[in-house]
This record gives structure tokens, C-alpha cells and sequence, in this order.
């Protein structure tokens, strides 16, 4: 019931988009390794010059304490507000990024904790229950890079989340699973996990982007209306709507006649 309270007294999504990060100087809440994971956060998604390079700086810096930063993420991630996506998703990725195994119970308690019924006003435009599969999906991820490094562990609970409602969830778990080094020996154990109708996410397979078709021309085959509406349309600014206008007079006028006689004669 509390969270319902949360989340009906909390802003409109529009307000919650950006991280809404721990105060630096409360030592009460932030020691040296909540420092770093601030950091971390403050460029998660920074552009510009420079932004790769803070952005590996201080995930290095972030993984030299991991462990610690774990815990930290979990203390942080279990205080924030239910409607806070952005800020639980960035502390999810986090911990996706340390490749520490010692977060596997933090990214299963997540996932196998089902997920709240909707509570968004308009699910068309925002929605509690997308919001939730998203931060369940990346600890997927997560638990699916400590499978590809040998960890038997994060293998058998990515076969645990195959019992998962979710079929994003199960569709994530399943491509981890064949990712592993030892992924097609595991195919049979995943066809048992899954239902008949899911079977079928043993045959996707996520394709690299630089090998799939490219179009070289995408207009050959349109005819000219098609064309033209493909055309991005512009604004019509006050003096380019000028030029169009003496454009269109000059070339609607006969040959021999000067367009600025009409002008003279008005």
C-alpha cells in the first residue's frame, strides 16, 4: 500500500528522467565507495569530449572496490522510491558493469521478484510495469556476463529465470544462456524450463548489426509521389516564403514579359 502512496504523490515521468543521485556531502549516506558510484553515475550518459574517457575513468575506479560497491548498490537501489526508473536502472547497470559475482544476489532477488501490477495513468505513454521489465532485463544482462566469464553459478541462475512470467525476461535469460562458452550443450535443459509456446527463443539469434543487408539506394523502388513524402518538409520561413512567391510569379509569367511590369502596372 505504501508504494502506491509513492508513486501516486510521486512527480510526473517527465520530472523523474534524470538521476536523482545520493547528496555528496551527507557522510551519513555516501563514504568513499558511494563517492565513486556517484561519479560513475554523473557520467553514465555524459556526451561531449572527454566523456569516454570520464566514463571509463571512473568505472575502473568503481571496480577496484566492487565488492564494497555491490553492497552499496544494493543499500542505495532498496532506499530509492518505486517510481524512481531512472535512478534504479542506472544503479542496476552499475552493477552489470563491475562483473563482480558477488552481485548475483542482488540481480536474482530483482528478477524473481514479480512484478507490480500497472500503475501507470496511461500505459500508452508511460508504464509501471515497462519500467520494471527494463531494470529486470539489465540484471539479466548482467547475470549473463558472469556466465560468459565460466561462472556456473550465474549459468544455473539464468536457468532459474526461465520460470519467470516475463517473456523479455525469459527471451533475455535464453540468449545468455547460448552465449555461454557452453551454450549449445545447454538446449536441452532450456527446452524442459520452457513452456511450448516459448520455445521458440532457441532459435533467435541476435545478429550484428554490420552483417545484416544494407540498402544502397532506399528510394529505387519508390515511384515520384512516394519519393517526394519522403521528403522531410521544412519550416517556411517569412522571407523564404517571399522568394517562393517572386520565384513562382517570375516563372509563371509569359516570355517577353517582365514580372515587375504586373508590379508596375498594381
Amino acid at each position: 500500500m505504501q508504494a502506491i502512496d509513492d508513486l501516486q504523490q510521486a512527480p510526473g515521468h517527465d520530472e523523474a528522467d534524470a538521476l536523482r543521485l545520493p547528496e555528496r556531502r551527507d557522510p551519513q549516506r555516501l563514504g568513499p565507495v558511494g563517492q565513486l558510484l556517484v561519479n560513475f553515475l554523473e557520467v553514465m550518459n555524459a556526451a561531449g569530449d572527454g566523456a569516454e574517457e570520464a566514463y571509463a575513468a571512473a568505472l575502473g575506479a568503481l571496480r577496484e572496490r566492487s565488492f564494497e560497491a555491490v553492497l552499496e548498490i544494493a543499500r542505495l537501489e532498496n532506499a530509492c522510491e518505486t517510481w524512481d526508473y531512472p535512478t534504479r536502472w542506472g544503479l542496476v547497470h552499475a552493477a552489470a558493469s563491475l562483473e563482480q559475482p558477488a552481485a548475483l544476489p542482488f540481480f536474482r532477488s530483482l528478477v524473481l521478484t514479480p512484478i507490480p501490477p500497472e500503475r501507470g495513468v496511461d500505459p500508452h505513454s508511460f508504464s509501471t510495469v515497462a519500467e520494471e521489465t527494463i531494470l529486470r532485463t539489465t540484471a539479466v544482462d548482467g547475470v549473463a556476463v558472469l556466465a560468459r566469464s565460466g561462472s556456473r553459478e550465474a549459468v544455473e541462475t539464468l536457468l532459474e529465470f526461465l520460470s519467470v512470467p516475463s517473456f523479455s525476461v525469459k527471451r533475455a535469460a535464453v540468449q545468455g544462456l547460448l552465449a555461454a562458452d557452453e551454450g549449445e550443450s545447454l538446449r536441452d535443459r532450456i527446452e524442459k524450463r520452457l513452456c511450448p509456446e516459448d520455445r521458440m527463443l532457441l532459435d533467435i539469434r541476435p545478429l550484428d548489426v554490420r552483417k545484416v543487408t544494407q540498402i544502397d539506394d532506399p528510394e529505387a523502388h519508390l515511384d515520384e509521389t512516394g519519393r517526394l513524402d519522403a521528403v522531410a518538409a521544412t519550416p517556411d520561413l517569412p522571407d523564404r516564403q517571399k522568394r517562393a512567391k517572386a520565384k513562382r510569379t517570375t516563372d509563371e509569367a509569359p516570355r517577353g514579359h517582365d514580372a515587375s511590369d504586373d508590379e508596375r502596372e498594381g
